[in-house]
């Protein structure tokens, strides 16, 4: 009888052996995969930040340039309104003085004929 609880204790002793061996392998497959799964989420992230570089190069580049574009068009018509400015300034200076040297008097319009007497 004795054998047979010494082969018991034995099987048993295998048992927890087996049992400790699987949980040190799932334990390392875990560990594995945390690592696998970490390289391939760094990886992705890296994939995307560069992804977004890309894209917020390329709108600040079009953003310069519309920006640029529209400084141009802006100073064109600047410099068309000084050249209209320019060449109707003789115009403009004949007329005020030619109003301010002929006055017409005229009764305000809203005072009748009548009170002016």
């Amino acid at each position: 009888m004795s054998g047979g609880i010494q082969s018991l204790l034995k099987t048993e002793k295998d048992a927890q052996e087996i049992v400790s061996q699987a949980r040190r392998y799932r334990t390392q497959k875990l560990k594995a995969a945390k690592l696998d799964a970490k390289a391939e989420i760094d990886a992705y992230k890296a994939k995307k930040a560069e992804e977004l570089k890309k894209f917020e190069d390329e709108f600040v580049g079009a953003n310069k340039k519309a920006e640029e574009e529209a400084d141009k068009q802006v100073q064109g018509e600047l410099e068309g309104i000084k050249k209209t400015a320019a060449s109707k300034e003789a115009a403009v200076v004949k007329l005020l003085v030619d109003a301010v040297g002929t006055p017409s008097p005229e009764l305000p319009t809203n005072v009748s004929k009548v009170e002016a007497h």
